[in-house]
């Protein structure tokens, strides 16, 4: 589930903030984020994530390895998680900034809870495909919501600080939940994977609960087909947002593929067991994380936004060849991390974008663009995965995606490069 949405929510919808007169003296500085509500947000989002990687990660083994789920299977289980998290996204801004965030926050996070007993009393497929559904559409619940909140509970000064935070929960739970939840499949079985999972899932319910119910009191803006027909005039029209359409909505079902069939490359071809695939995802957060923290730290990123995308794609690409090529369970760890790296230089540069070259009033609708053509491709990837099931084979399926995704990088980083290069060549008239 990518996080590109959440940030630019979280920058627009706050409400208004009162404006005392201050007659002399400084501005009082804000109260530490963390002392304030937000500090329950950044709870719930935490232990949420933790429960959702070990919980989510075992159903993947599961179907894979004790319910022998093929190609066709596995696509499925990416289409019933994709289908109620597309049409989500689509609808989010209908519903969040009309109601309260955190009755929707709770709903979201009582899906989450409701889907992990589903994949416990599970007996087959079916099952798990259920559980997976519903999860899709908590994530369609929870990621509006948590934008919105965001917004509402911290003042506009320490939004990047907040979602910062929010960022390192996120990739911290990734880490943590599929490296708990690899080891407790090892050793104890998939039942108390789920068990803890569940307990874990009540903690964000509670957290939820002492949040103050903000609402937005300004206008309330809505997310219609004419809003995301405009949103898409707006990123086809800028030369270097266009590249970046291609090239993020491509790659995606490229990755996706990868995302699908993975839990059968490590089964057949490492012949590993189910909780190795657990652990090849705490690598792959460990590299998302060590990379979220050296992007941060890259100062001079402003105008090569395009260009890191594009490097994060040729990273991807080159991590998923370095898994599937070498075929070395090893050797897919680390590549794993270099995935987990190349998806840091992704998404965070490519909102940055956006947010710099759109005006404000387009921004989110340029956004969700880009999101929902993001994971319809991804859709599309799963349908095509278990429509030629029959003549697809893993291992060069696998190699054959990586190979085209790193081309893709390089054809977007070649088409960036020569945008800029026209535009600084561009002599404005008088």
């Amino acid at each position: 589930m990518d996080e590109t949405t959440h940030l630019e929510q979280a920058g627009h919808s706050g409400g208004p903030l009162a404006e005392a007169p201050i007659l002399e003296g400084p501005h009082p500085p804000s109260p530490p984020i963390l002392s304030g509500p937000f500090r329950w947000l950044l709870v719930a989002h935490g232990f949420s994530g933790f429960a959702f990687w070990a919980f989510y990660g075992t159903v993947f083994a599961e179907a894979a390895f004790r319910f022998h789920a093929g190609k066709t299977g596995m696509a499925i289980l990416g289409i019933s998680l994709s289908i109620p998290f597309i049409l989500g996204s689509l609808l989010q801004g209908l519903v969040v900034d009309r109601w309260s965030p955190k009755w929707l926050a709770l709903i979201g996070y009582v899906a989450m809870a409701c889907s992990i007993p589903v994949a416990l009393v599970a007996g087959s497929l079916p099952w798990l495909y259920a559980s997976s559904f519903l999860v899709g559409a908590a994530f369609a619940t929870i990621e509006p919501s948590r934008s919105a909140l965001t917004g509402l509970l911290v003042d506009h000064a320490g939004l990047v600080h907040a979602n910062a935070l929010l960022s390192v929960a996120f990739q911290l739970s990734l880490v943590l939940g599929t490296l708990g939840g690899g080891w407790l499949l090892d050793v104890s079985g998939a039942d108390l994977v789920y068990a803890l999972s569940l307990a874990t899932a009540l903690l964000p319910v509670l957290a939820v609960l002492r949040l103050p119910d903000v609402r937005q009191r300004g206008e309330q803006p809505s997310l219609s087909v004419r809003d995301l027909r405009t949103g898409a005039r707006t990123a086809w029209h800028d030369e270097t947002l266009r590249v970046l359409l291609l090239v993020t909505a491509l790659g995606w079902a490229l990755i996706n593929t990868f995302f699908v069939l993975e839990p059968l490359f490590v089964k057949e071809m490492l012949h590993r067991p189910g909780h190795s695939l657990l652990f090849l995802w705490s690598a792959h957060g460990a590299g998302a994380l060590l990379g979220a923290l050296a992007t941060t730290r890259f100062r001079g990123a402003r105008g090569h936004e395009a260009i890191l995308v594009n490097v994060g794609t040729i990273a991807i690409g080159a991590g998923m060849l370095g898994y599937t090529g070498i075929g070395v369970y090893e050797v897919a760890l680390i590549s794993a991390a270099v995935q987990g790296a190349g998806f840091a230089m992704l998404f965070p540069p490519l909102l940055a974008l956006i947010q710099r070259v759109v005006v404000e009033e387009q921004r989110g609708r340029v956004t969700s663009v880009f999101v929902a053509l993001q994971e319809s491709m991804g859709l599309l990837s799963s349908i095509l995965v278990g429509v030629l099931a029959a003549v697809l084979v893993v291992r060069p399926t696998l190699i054959a995606s990586a190979a085209l995704l790193v081309v893709l990088g390089l054809f977007g980083l070649r088409a960036v490069v020569r945008v800029r290069g026209s535009e600084r060549d561009r002599v404005p008239t008088a």
